[in-house]
Protein backbone atom coordinates (compact mmCIF):
# COMPACT_ATOMS: atom_id res chain seq x y z
CA UNK A 1 0.00 0.00 0.00
CA UNK A 2 1.03 3.37 -1.29
CA UNK A 3 -0.46 4.85 2.05
CA UNK A 4 0.79 4.82 5.57
CA UNK A 5 -2.50 3.61 6.83
CA UNK A 6 -2.56 0.32 8.55
CA UNK A 7 -4.48 -2.45 6.53
CA UNK A 8 -6.45 -3.40 9.22
CA UNK A 9 -7.41 -0.25 10.27
CA UNK A 10 -8.86 0.14 6.96
CA UNK A 11 -10.62 -3.48 7.05
CA UNK A 12 -12.17 -2.17 10.21
CA UNK A 13 -13.76 1.22 8.76
CA UNK A 14 -14.26 -0.75 5.36
CA UNK A 15 -16.64 -3.59 6.95
CA UNK A 16 -18.08 -0.73 9.28
CA UNK A 17 -19.80 0.43 5.77
CA UNK A 18 -20.60 -2.58 4.36
CA UNK A 19 -18.08 -3.09 2.03
CA UNK A 20 -17.36 -7.22 1.38
CA UNK A 21 -14.70 -9.23 1.27
CA UNK A 22 -14.27 -9.08 -2.60
CA UNK A 23 -15.05 -5.42 -2.39
CA UNK A 24 -12.50 -5.24 0.14
CA UNK A 25 -9.60 -7.25 -1.73
CA UNK A 26 -10.09 -5.26 -4.80
CA UNK A 27 -9.74 -1.57 -3.28
CA UNK A 28 -6.63 -2.88 -0.96
CA UNK A 29 -5.00 -3.31 -4.63
CA UNK A 30 -6.05 -0.24 -5.81
CA UNK A 31 -4.86 1.80 -3.03
CA UNK A 32 -1.30 0.03 -3.54
CA UNK A 33 -1.62 1.83 -7.01
CA UNK A 34 -2.31 -1.30 -9.45
CA UNK A 35 -4.35 -0.26 -12.81
CA UNK A 36 -7.65 -1.70 -13.19
CA UNK A 37 -6.49 -4.25 -16.01
CA UNK A 38 -3.61 -5.88 -13.71
CA UNK A 39 -6.42 -5.83 -11.02
CA UNK A 40 -8.76 -7.79 -13.20
CA UNK A 41 -5.65 -10.74 -14.41
CA UNK A 42 -4.80 -11.18 -10.43
CA UNK A 43 -8.26 -11.63 -9.32
CA UNK A 44 -9.46 -13.47 -12.38
CA UNK A 45 -12.39 -11.28 -13.40
CA UNK A 46 -13.12 -8.39 -16.43
CA UNK A 47 -12.35 -5.05 -15.99
CA UNK A 48 -15.54 -4.17 -15.51
CA UNK A 49 -16.33 -6.49 -12.66
CA UNK A 50 -13.28 -4.22 -10.84
CA UNK A 51 -14.66 -0.75 -11.79
CA UNK A 52 -18.18 -2.08 -10.58
CA UNK A 53 -16.48 -3.43 -6.67
CA UNK A 54 -14.89 -0.24 -6.85
CA UNK A 55 -17.89 1.73 -7.46
CA UNK A 56 -20.13 0.31 -4.56
CA UNK A 57 -17.10 0.71 -2.54
CA UNK A 58 -17.04 4.65 -3.49
CA UNK A 59 -21.12 4.96 -2.83
CA UNK A 60 -20.58 3.43 0.36
CA UNK A 61 -18.03 6.01 1.44
CA UNK A 62 -20.99 8.53 0.33
CA UNK A 63 -18.15 9.70 -2.88
CA UNK A 64 -19.12 11.25 -6.14
CA UNK A 65 -17.75 12.06 -9.16
CA UNK A 66 -15.51 10.68 -11.81
CA UNK A 67 -12.47 9.69 -12.61
CA UNK A 68 -9.22 8.58 -10.21
CA UNK A 69 -10.25 11.54 -8.25
CA UNK A 70 -12.92 9.05 -6.43
CA UNK A 71 -9.97 7.40 -5.32
CA UNK A 72 -7.84 10.16 -4.05
CA UNK A 73 -10.70 11.17 -2.05
CA UNK A 74 -11.69 7.43 -0.55
CA UNK A 75 -7.54 7.41 0.38
CA UNK A 76 -8.18 10.90 1.93
CA UNK A 77 -11.08 10.13 4.14
CA UNK A 78 -9.09 6.78 5.62
CA UNK A 79 -6.30 8.73 6.55
CA UNK A 80 -8.32 11.62 8.00
CA UNK A 81 -10.09 8.88 10.09
CA UNK A 82 -6.81 6.82 10.77
CA UNK A 83 -4.93 10.39 12.29
CA UNK A 84 -8.45 11.48 14.11
CA UNK A 85 -8.44 8.18 16.22
CA UNK A 86 -4.39 8.58 16.30
CA UNK A 87 -5.22 12.26 17.85
CA UNK A 88 -3.76 14.43 15.19
CA UNK A 89 -5.89 17.03 13.88
CA UNK A 90 -3.36 17.70 10.49
CA UNK A 91 -6.46 16.78 8.40
CA UNK A 92 -8.73 19.52 7.94
CA UNK A 93 -10.96 18.15 4.77
CA UNK A 94 -13.64 15.25 5.38
CA UNK A 95 -15.54 16.32 8.13
CA UNK A 96 -15.07 13.30 9.89
CA UNK A 97 -17.53 11.54 8.23
CA UNK A 98 -16.08 8.04 8.02
CA UNK A 99 -15.20 8.32 12.38
CA UNK A 100 -18.48 9.67 12.72
CA UNK A 101 -20.36 6.55 11.02
CA UNK A 102 -17.66 4.28 13.40
CA UNK A 103 -18.97 5.64 16.63
CA UNK A 104 -22.58 6.41 15.61
CA UNK A 105 -25.76 4.12 15.97
CA UNK A 106 -25.95 2.46 12.56
CA UNK A 107 -25.18 -1.50 12.14
CA UNK A 108 -25.34 -3.88 9.41
CA UNK A 109 -25.09 -7.64 10.15
CA UNK A 110 -25.02 -9.59 6.89
CA UNK A 111 -25.29 -13.10 7.64
CA UNK A 112 -24.15 -15.10 4.82
CA UNK A 113 -25.33 -12.57 2.06
CA UNK A 114 -23.79 -13.40 -1.19
CA UNK A 115 -21.74 -10.85 -2.91
CA UNK A 116 -22.92 -8.25 -4.82
CA UNK A 117 -20.32 -6.35 -6.16
CA UNK A 118 -20.96 -6.93 -10.26
CA UNK A 119 -24.64 -6.25 -10.56
CA UNK A 120 -26.76 -5.75 -13.48
CA UNK A 121 -30.08 -3.64 -13.88
CA UNK A 122 -33.15 -3.97 -11.98
CA UNK A 123 -33.33 -0.57 -11.72
CA UNK A 124 -37.31 -0.28 -12.24
CA UNK A 125 -37.43 -2.61 -9.10
CA UNK A 126 -34.74 -1.01 -6.90
CA UNK A 127 -36.74 2.38 -7.67
CA UNK A 128 -40.01 0.55 -6.65
CA UNK A 129 -38.92 -1.18 -3.97
CA UNK A 130 -36.98 2.21 -2.14
CA UNK A 131 -40.29 3.81 -3.13
CA UNK A 132 -41.68 1.22 -0.83
CA UNK A 133 -40.14 1.08 2.25
CA UNK A 134 -38.88 4.65 2.31
CA UNK A 135 -41.62 6.86 1.20
CA UNK A 136 -44.70 4.47 1.12
CA UNK A 137 -42.65 3.08 4.96
CA UNK A 138 -44.41 -0.28 4.13
CA UNK A 139 -43.44 -2.76 6.81
CA UNK A 140 -43.59 -5.91 4.94
CA UNK A 141 -42.72 -6.06 1.50
CA UNK A 142 -42.06 -9.87 -0.49
CA UNK A 143 -40.11 -10.31 -3.06
CA UNK A 144 -40.97 -13.53 -5.33
CA UNK A 145 -40.16 -14.93 -8.23
CA UNK A 146 -38.94 -18.48 -9.61
CA UNK A 147 -35.67 -20.41 -8.20
CA UNK A 148 -32.89 -18.73 -10.14
CA UNK A 149 -34.92 -14.75 -10.96
CA UNK A 150 -32.10 -13.08 -9.09
CA UNK A 151 -34.01 -12.43 -6.22
CA UNK A 152 -31.76 -12.81 -3.19
CA UNK A 153 -29.05 -10.54 -5.60
CA UNK A 154 -31.55 -8.09 -5.51
CA UNK A 155 -32.29 -8.10 -1.87
CA UNK A 156 -28.45 -7.66 -0.48
CA UNK A 157 -28.63 -4.84 -3.33
CA UNK A 158 -31.62 -3.46 -1.94
CA UNK A 159 -30.21 -3.73 1.44
CA UNK A 160 -27.01 -1.97 0.08
CA UNK A 161 -28.34 0.76 -1.25
CA UNK A 162 -30.50 1.53 1.73
CA UNK A 163 -27.92 1.25 4.19
CA UNK A 164 -27.72 4.82 5.33
CA UNK A 165 -31.68 5.06 5.75
CA UNK A 166 -31.44 2.61 8.32
CA UNK A 167 -30.04 1.99 12.02
CA UNK A 168 -30.04 -1.18 11.49
CA UNK A 169 -29.86 -3.51 8.37
CA UNK A 170 -30.01 -6.92 8.72
CA UNK A 171 -29.95 -9.90 6.33
CA UNK A 172 -30.45 -13.41 7.31
CA UNK A 173 -30.99 -16.80 4.80
CA UNK A 174 -33.54 -18.93 6.59
CA UNK A 175 -32.03 -22.26 4.09
CA UNK A 176 -31.46 -24.47 7.62
CA UNK A 177 -35.18 -23.49 8.71
CA UNK A 178 -34.29 -22.63 12.53
CA UNK A 179 -37.41 -22.58 15.02
CA UNK A 180 -39.12 -19.05 15.14
CA UNK A 181 -37.51 -19.25 18.80
CA UNK A 182 -34.38 -20.01 17.45
CA UNK A 183 -34.34 -17.24 15.24
CA UNK A 184 -35.51 -14.77 17.11
CA UNK A 185 -33.39 -15.78 20.25
CA UNK A 186 -30.36 -15.11 17.65
CA UNK A 187 -31.74 -12.05 16.41
CA UNK A 188 -33.00 -9.91 19.82
CA UNK A 189 -29.42 -10.03 20.68
CA UNK A 190 -28.47 -7.82 17.60
CA UNK A 191 -30.69 -4.70 19.03
CA UNK A 192 -30.07 -4.94 22.69
CA UNK A 193 -26.29 -4.98 21.88
CA UNK A 194 -25.53 -8.21 23.90
CA UNK A 195 -22.20 -9.65 22.73
CA UNK A 196 -23.40 -13.26 22.78
CA UNK A 197 -26.38 -14.10 20.10
CA UNK A 198 -27.42 -17.11 23.01
CA UNK A 199 -27.80 -14.78 26.12
CA UNK A 200 -31.02 -15.32 28.02
CA UNK A 201 -33.67 -12.53 27.05
CA UNK A 202 -34.55 -11.71 30.73
CA UNK A 203 -33.85 -13.23 33.77
CA UNK A 204 -33.29 -17.29 33.83
CA UNK A 205 -36.31 -17.34 36.37
CA UNK A 206 -38.51 -15.85 33.80
CA UNK A 207 -38.17 -17.72 30.46
CA UNK A 208 -39.73 -15.83 28.00
CA UNK A 209 -42.09 -17.66 25.51
CA UNK A 210 -42.46 -17.50 21.37
CA UNK A 211 -45.23 -14.49 21.93
CA UNK A 212 -43.29 -12.87 24.57
CA UNK A 213 -40.01 -12.66 21.79
CA UNK A 214 -42.32 -11.44 18.87
CA UNK A 215 -43.35 -8.40 21.45
CA UNK A 216 -39.65 -7.50 22.39
CA UNK A 217 -38.68 -8.06 19.03
CA UNK A 218 -41.81 -5.60 17.90
CA UNK A 219 -40.84 -2.82 20.99
CA UNK A 220 -36.97 -2.97 19.17
CA UNK A 221 -38.47 -2.34 15.54
CA UNK A 222 -40.83 0.68 17.09
CA UNK A 223 -37.71 2.32 19.02
CA UNK A 224 -35.18 2.00 16.30
CA UNK A 225 -35.20 2.06 12.28
CA UNK A 226 -34.24 -1.71 11.01
CA UNK A 227 -34.00 -3.40 7.82
CA UNK A 228 -34.88 -6.38 7.93
CA UNK A 229 -34.58 -8.59 5.28
CA UNK A 230 -35.41 -12.24 5.24
CA UNK A 231 -34.18 -14.54 2.48
CA UNK A 232 -34.81 -18.51 1.51
CA UNK A 233 -38.13 -18.42 3.04
CA UNK A 234 -39.60 -21.18 1.11
CA UNK A 235 -37.50 -23.39 3.41
CA UNK A 236 -39.72 -23.40 6.41
CA UNK A 237 -43.07 -23.78 4.37
CA UNK A 238 -44.71 -27.28 4.05
CA UNK A 239 -43.73 -29.38 0.98
CA UNK A 240 -46.64 -31.74 -0.58
CA UNK A 241 -49.74 -29.41 0.20
CA UNK A 242 -50.50 -26.44 -1.13
CA UNK A 243 -48.53 -23.74 -1.13
CA UNK A 244 -47.88 -20.93 1.85
CA UNK A 245 -48.51 -23.31 4.39
CA UNK A 246 -45.56 -23.48 7.57
CA UNK A 247 -43.80 -26.79 8.25
CA UNK A 248 -43.93 -28.36 11.46
CA UNK A 249 -42.35 -26.28 14.46
CA UNK A 250 -42.25 -23.25 12.07
CA UNK A 251 -46.04 -21.83 12.42
CA UNK A 252 -45.01 -19.17 14.80
CA UNK A 253 -42.73 -17.29 11.75
CA UNK A 254 -46.86 -16.97 10.85
CA UNK A 255 -47.67 -15.45 14.01
CA UNK A 256 -44.51 -13.08 13.51
CA UNK A 257 -45.14 -11.86 9.79
CA UNK A 258 -48.80 -10.98 10.63
CA UNK A 259 -47.66 -9.30 13.81
CA UNK A 260 -45.01 -7.05 11.64
CA UNK A 261 -47.78 -6.46 9.12
CA UNK A 262 -50.79 -4.98 11.29
CA UNK A 263 -48.91 -3.20 13.80
CA UNK A 264 -47.43 0.09 14.03
CA UNK A 265 -43.91 0.09 13.28
CA UNK A 266 -41.01 2.33 11.71
CA UNK A 267 -39.05 -0.75 10.50
CA UNK A 268 -39.64 -3.01 7.69
CA UNK A 269 -39.29 -6.72 6.79
CA UNK A 270 -38.25 -7.97 3.74
CA UNK A 271 -39.24 -11.82 2.33
CA UNK A 272 -37.57 -13.07 -0.44
CA UNK A 273 -39.16 -16.51 -1.76
CA UNK A 274 -40.07 -18.23 -4.04
CA UNK A 275 -43.55 -19.60 -2.58
CA UNK A 276 -45.75 -16.96 -1.19
CA UNK A 277 -47.32 -17.55 2.56
CA UNK A 278 -50.65 -17.57 2.48
CA UNK A 279 -51.39 -14.40 5.05
CA UNK A 280 -49.42 -12.41 2.81
CA UNK A 281 -52.09 -12.54 0.02
CA UNK A 282 -54.64 -11.64 2.50
CA UNK A 283 -52.70 -8.89 3.96
CA UNK A 284 -51.59 -6.99 1.22
CA UNK A 285 -52.50 -3.61 1.32
CA UNK A 286 -50.86 0.03 1.66
CA UNK A 287 -48.30 -1.45 4.20
CA UNK A 288 -47.92 -4.86 2.69
CA UNK A 289 -46.69 -5.00 -0.78
CA UNK A 290 -45.06 -7.60 -3.24
CA UNK A 291 -42.70 -7.28 -6.47
CA UNK A 292 -42.02 -10.02 -8.98
CA UNK A 293 -38.89 -9.13 -10.63
CA UNK A 294 -39.18 -8.87 -14.20
CA UNK A 295 -37.55 -10.54 -17.52
CA UNK A 296 -34.58 -8.65 -18.13
CA UNK A 297 -33.09 -8.57 -21.34
CA UNK A 298 -30.74 -6.10 -20.07
CA UNK A 299 -29.18 -8.36 -17.30
CA UNK A 300 -29.32 -11.01 -19.51
CA UNK A 301 -26.98 -8.97 -22.46
CA UNK A 302 -25.00 -8.25 -19.65
CA UNK A 303 -24.66 -11.77 -18.67
CA UNK A 304 -23.38 -12.95 -22.51
CA UNK A 305 -21.01 -9.46 -22.32
CA UNK A 306 -19.39 -11.06 -19.58
CA UNK A 307 -18.61 -14.03 -21.77
CA UNK A 308 -17.28 -12.29 -24.26
CA UNK A 309 -20.41 -13.23 -26.28
CA UNK A 310 -23.24 -11.31 -28.58
CA UNK A 311 -26.27 -11.64 -30.45
CA UNK A 312 -28.90 -10.90 -32.76
CA UNK A 313 -32.00 -9.55 -31.33
CA UNK A 314 -34.21 -12.50 -33.00
CA UNK A 315 -31.53 -14.80 -30.73
CA UNK A 316 -32.57 -12.68 -27.88
CA UNK A 317 -35.90 -12.90 -28.13
CA UNK A 318 -35.90 -16.99 -28.92
CA UNK A 319 -33.14 -17.33 -25.45
CA UNK A 320 -35.83 -14.89 -23.39
CA UNK A 321 -38.63 -17.05 -24.58
CA UNK A 322 -36.79 -20.37 -23.94
CA UNK A 323 -35.66 -19.53 -20.43
CA UNK A 324 -38.27 -17.51 -19.26
CA UNK A 325 -35.81 -14.78 -17.99
CA UNK A 326 -34.05 -16.60 -15.52
CA UNK A 327 -31.03 -15.27 -14.53
CA UNK A 328 -29.42 -18.89 -12.99
CA UNK A 329 -30.45 -20.58 -16.29
CA UNK A 330 -29.04 -17.89 -18.76
CA UNK A 331 -25.46 -17.93 -16.46
CA UNK A 332 -25.19 -21.65 -17.60
CA UNK A 333 -26.25 -21.82 -20.88
CA UNK A 334 -23.89 -18.60 -21.63
CA UNK A 335 -20.86 -20.52 -19.72
CA UNK A 336 -22.11 -23.42 -22.29
CA UNK A 337 -22.14 -21.42 -25.58
CA UNK A 338 -18.28 -19.78 -24.66
CA UNK A 339 -16.98 -23.74 -23.88
CA UNK A 340 -18.63 -25.96 -26.26
CA UNK A 341 -20.19 -23.47 -28.98
CA UNK A 342 -16.88 -21.10 -30.06
CA UNK A 343 -19.16 -18.39 -28.71
CA UNK A 344 -21.87 -18.97 -31.20
CA UNK A 345 -24.99 -18.26 -30.27
CA UNK A 346 -26.67 -18.99 -33.28
CA UNK A 347 -25.32 -22.61 -33.39
CA UNK A 348 -26.03 -23.45 -30.06
CA UNK A 349 -29.67 -22.75 -30.70
CA UNK A 350 -29.91 -24.88 -33.64
CA UNK A 351 -28.51 -27.18 -32.00
CA UNK A 352 -30.73 -27.26 -28.68
CA UNK A 353 -34.31 -26.89 -27.92
CA UNK A 354 -34.32 -25.97 -24.43
CA UNK A 355 -31.24 -26.77 -22.03
CA UNK A 356 -31.58 -27.34 -18.74
CA UNK A 357 -28.38 -28.50 -17.26
CA UNK A 358 -28.13 -31.11 -14.26
CA UNK A 359 -27.80 -28.30 -11.40
CA UNK A 360 -30.92 -26.75 -12.94
CA UNK A 361 -32.86 -29.65 -13.77
CA UNK A 362 -32.16 -30.45 -9.70
CA UNK A 363 -33.32 -27.09 -8.32
CA UNK A 364 -36.43 -27.69 -10.58
CA UNK A 365 -37.09 -31.37 -9.27
CA UNK A 366 -36.73 -29.55 -5.49
CA UNK A 367 -39.59 -27.17 -6.54
CA UNK A 368 -41.82 -30.04 -8.31
CA UNK A 369 -41.18 -32.10 -5.69
CA UNK A 370 -42.74 -29.49 -3.23
CA UNK A 371 -46.62 -29.58 -5.13
CA UNK A 372 -49.20 -31.13 -4.09
CA UNK A 373 -50.03 -34.26 -5.94
CA UNK A 374 -52.99 -32.54 -7.46
CA UNK A 375 -51.04 -29.57 -8.28
CA UNK A 376 -48.28 -32.10 -9.85
CA UNK A 377 -51.34 -33.28 -11.80
CA UNK A 378 -52.24 -30.15 -13.15
CA UNK A 379 -48.64 -29.18 -14.15
CA UNK A 380 -48.12 -32.25 -16.45
CA UNK A 381 -51.55 -31.13 -18.21
CA UNK A 382 -50.40 -27.64 -18.58
CA UNK A 383 -47.09 -29.61 -20.57
CA UNK A 384 -49.07 -31.32 -22.37
CA UNK A 385 -51.08 -28.20 -23.75
CA UNK A 386 -47.87 -26.48 -24.07
CA UNK A 387 -49.95 -23.12 -24.98
CA UNK A 388 -52.10 -21.36 -22.58
CA UNK A 389 -54.95 -23.34 -21.35
CA UNK A 390 -58.34 -22.05 -20.13
CA UNK A 391 -60.03 -23.38 -17.14
CA UNK A 392 -62.64 -24.39 -18.47
CA UNK A 393 -60.52 -26.61 -20.71
CA UNK A 394 -58.98 -28.07 -18.14
CA UNK A 395 -61.91 -29.32 -16.42
CA UNK A 396 -62.98 -30.92 -19.51
CA UNK A 397 -59.66 -32.88 -20.11
CA UNK A 398 -59.19 -34.41 -16.08
CA UNK A 399 -60.46 -37.46 -15.50
CA UNK A 400 -60.93 -36.75 -11.67
CA UNK A 401 -64.02 -34.77 -11.70
CA UNK A 402 -62.14 -32.22 -9.20
CA UNK A 403 -64.86 -29.41 -7.90
CA UNK A 404 -64.10 -26.13 -8.96
CA UNK A 405 -63.43 -24.78 -5.69
CA UNK A 406 -60.47 -27.46 -5.70
CA UNK A 407 -59.47 -26.59 -8.85
CA UNK A 408 -58.94 -22.88 -8.44
CA UNK A 409 -57.11 -23.18 -4.95
CA UNK A 410 -54.40 -25.85 -6.90
CA UNK A 411 -54.26 -23.14 -9.54
CA UNK A 412 -53.67 -20.10 -6.86
CA UNK A 413 -50.92 -22.24 -5.25
CA UNK A 414 -49.18 -22.84 -8.32
CA UNK A 415 -49.41 -19.00 -8.88
CA UNK A 416 -47.92 -18.58 -5.30
CA UNK A 417 -45.17 -20.85 -6.37
CA UNK A 418 -44.32 -18.73 -9.11
CA UNK A 419 -44.68 -21.61 -11.26
CA UNK A 420 -47.26 -20.23 -13.52
CA UNK A 421 -48.69 -17.32 -15.12
CA UNK A 422 -52.16 -16.20 -15.56
CA UNK A 423 -53.12 -14.10 -18.58
CA UNK A 424 -55.90 -12.85 -20.87
CA UNK A 425 -57.04 -14.24 -23.52
CA UNK A 426 -59.48 -13.81 -25.95
CA UNK A 427 -61.97 -12.42 -23.14
CA UNK A 428 -61.09 -15.68 -21.03
CA UNK A 429 -58.13 -16.11 -18.18
CA UNK A 430 -55.82 -18.30 -19.52
CA UNK A 431 -52.78 -20.16 -17.27
CA UNK A 432 -49.65 -21.24 -18.57
CA UNK A 433 -46.25 -22.72 -16.95
CA UNK A 434 -43.28 -21.44 -16.83
CA UNK A 435 -40.89 -22.46 -19.77
CA UNK A 436 -38.28 -23.99 -17.59
CA UNK A 437 -40.83 -25.78 -15.92
CA UNK A 438 -42.47 -26.94 -19.12
CA UNK A 439 -39.39 -28.85 -20.44
CA UNK A 440 -38.93 -29.82 -17.33
CA UNK A 441 -41.87 -31.59 -16.47
CA UNK A 442 -41.93 -32.75 -20.15
CA UNK A 443 -38.96 -34.73 -19.60
CA UNK A 444 -40.44 -36.32 -16.84
CA UNK A 445 -43.38 -37.07 -17.95
CA UNK A 446 -41.18 -38.77 -21.06
CA UNK A 447 -39.43 -40.69 -18.41
CA UNK A 448 -42.42 -41.96 -16.99
CA UNK A 449 -44.20 -42.86 -20.29
CA UNK A 450 -41.42 -44.71 -21.00
CA UNK A 451 -41.86 -46.51 -17.83
CA UNK A 452 -45.29 -47.41 -18.36
CA UNK A 453 -44.89 -48.68 -21.81
CA UNK A 454 -42.11 -51.10 -20.65
CA UNK A 455 -44.30 -52.56 -17.74
CA UNK A 456 -47.30 -52.91 -19.94
CA UNK A 457 -45.17 -55.10 -22.54
CA UNK A 458 -43.65 -57.00 -19.49
CA UNK A 459 -47.11 -57.41 -17.75
CA UNK A 460 -49.24 -57.73 -20.66
CA UNK A 461 -51.72 -55.52 -18.76
CA UNK A 462 -52.27 -52.08 -17.80
CA UNK A 463 -52.57 -52.54 -14.02
CA UNK A 464 -49.29 -50.45 -13.08
CA UNK A 465 -50.28 -47.61 -15.92
CA UNK A 466 -50.90 -44.68 -14.31
CA UNK A 467 -50.20 -41.38 -16.33
CA UNK A 468 -51.11 -43.11 -19.61
CA UNK A 469 -54.70 -43.62 -18.03
CA UNK A 470 -54.75 -40.03 -16.40
CA UNK A 471 -53.62 -38.15 -19.38
CA UNK A 472 -54.65 -37.89 -22.74
CA UNK A 473 -51.39 -37.76 -25.41
CA UNK A 474 -53.31 -38.23 -28.52
CA UNK A 475 -55.84 -35.07 -28.19
CA UNK A 476 -55.39 -31.77 -28.97
CA UNK A 477 -56.29 -30.01 -25.91
CA UNK A 478 -55.10 -26.76 -26.25
CA UNK A 479 -56.58 -23.47 -28.24
CA UNK A 480 -53.53 -23.54 -30.50
CA UNK A 481 -53.88 -26.42 -32.55
CA UNK A 482 -50.74 -26.38 -34.60
CA UNK A 483 -48.44 -25.58 -31.71
CA UNK A 484 -50.23 -28.22 -30.12
CA UNK A 485 -49.57 -30.79 -32.74
CA UNK A 486 -46.12 -30.22 -33.06
CA UNK A 487 -45.48 -30.33 -29.17
CA UNK A 488 -48.05 -33.52 -28.59
CA UNK A 489 -45.94 -35.33 -31.72
CA UNK A 490 -42.25 -34.04 -29.87
CA UNK A 491 -42.80 -36.17 -26.50
CA UNK A 492 -44.19 -39.15 -28.01
CA UNK A 493 -41.52 -38.96 -30.54
CA UNK A 494 -39.00 -38.50 -27.64
CA UNK A 495 -40.76 -41.69 -26.03
CA UNK A 496 -40.41 -44.15 -29.22
CA UNK A 497 -36.70 -43.24 -29.93
CA UNK A 498 -36.10 -44.09 -26.51
CA UNK A 499 -38.06 -47.47 -26.92
CA UNK A 500 -36.88 -48.49 -30.19
CA UNK A 501 -32.68 -47.64 -28.64
CA UNK A 502 -34.06 -50.06 -25.94
CA UNK A 503 -35.53 -52.75 -28.09
CA UNK A 504 -32.79 -52.18 -30.52
CA UNK A 505 -30.38 -53.25 -27.96
CA UNK A 506 -32.64 -56.40 -26.30
CA UNK A 507 -35.02 -58.00 -28.06
CA UNK A 508 -35.81 -56.04 -31.53
CA UNK A 509 -39.53 -54.09 -31.90
CA UNK A 510 -41.47 -56.59 -33.05
CA UNK A 511 -42.42 -58.52 -30.22
CA UNK A 512 -43.46 -55.57 -27.86
CA UNK A 513 -45.13 -54.13 -30.77
CA UNK A 514 -47.13 -57.09 -31.04
CA UNK A 515 -47.84 -57.02 -27.07
CA UNK A 516 -48.63 -53.44 -27.01
CA UNK A 517 -51.45 -53.94 -30.12
CA UNK A 518 -52.92 -57.18 -28.11
CA UNK A 519 -53.40 -55.23 -25.04
CA UNK A 520 -54.87 -52.41 -26.58
CA UNK A 521 -57.20 -54.53 -28.95
CA UNK A 522 -58.44 -55.72 -25.47
CA UNK A 523 -59.06 -52.46 -24.04
CA UNK A 524 -61.39 -51.84 -27.30
CA UNK A 525 -64.53 -52.89 -25.28
CA UNK A 526 -63.67 -51.33 -21.65
CA UNK A 527 -65.44 -48.08 -20.49
CA UNK A 528 -63.43 -44.22 -20.32
CA UNK A 529 -64.06 -45.06 -16.33
CA UNK A 530 -62.23 -48.31 -16.45
CA UNK A 531 -58.98 -47.53 -18.37
CA UNK A 532 -58.78 -43.66 -18.42
CA UNK A 533 -56.97 -42.54 -21.53
CA UNK A 534 -54.98 -45.47 -21.80
CA UNK A 535 -56.73 -47.34 -25.20
CA UNK A 536 -56.19 -43.33 -26.99
CA UNK A 537 -52.60 -43.27 -25.70
CA UNK A 538 -51.54 -46.67 -26.79
CA UNK A 539 -52.80 -46.47 -30.29
CA UNK A 540 -51.06 -43.14 -30.17
CA UNK A 541 -47.77 -45.24 -29.23
CA UNK A 542 -47.97 -47.93 -31.40
CA UNK A 543 -48.51 -45.29 -34.98
CA UNK A 544 -45.34 -43.65 -33.66
CA UNK A 545 -43.35 -46.72 -33.35
CA UNK A 546 -44.58 -48.12 -36.75
CA UNK A 547 -43.59 -45.01 -38.78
Amino acid sequence: MTTPIPQNFVQTIAKQRGVTDAELETVFMALDGQSTANIATKLGISDIAVRKRLGEVYKKFQIAGNGPGKLSELRHQLLFSYHTEQGSSDFSRGKGSVFKMANGRRQEDWGQAPDVSVFYGRTEELTTLKQWIVSDNCRVVSVLGLTGSGKTTLSVQLGKQLQNEFDFVIWRSLRSAPTPSDFLASLIPLFSHQQKPDMPLAEPSKRIDLNGKISRLVEYLRQQRCLLILDDLEAILKPEELAGHYREGCEGYRDLIVRLCEVNHNSCLVLVSSEEPTELSLLAGEKVRSLKPAISEEIAREIFQEKGLSAHDREWEILLARYGGNLLALKIVATTIHEFFEGNVCKFLEATALFIEEHISNLLAQQFDRMSSAEQEIAYWMAIAQSPISLTTLREQMLVNSSLSDLLKNLDSLSRRSLIDKISEGGETVFLLQPLIVQYVSDRLVDQMRSEVLETVKTQGIERMRLLKTHNFSQIIAENKESKETRTRSILEVVKNRLQLLFLKTTGSEEPLNILTKVASDLQDKSMLEVGYARENLAQIIAEIQR
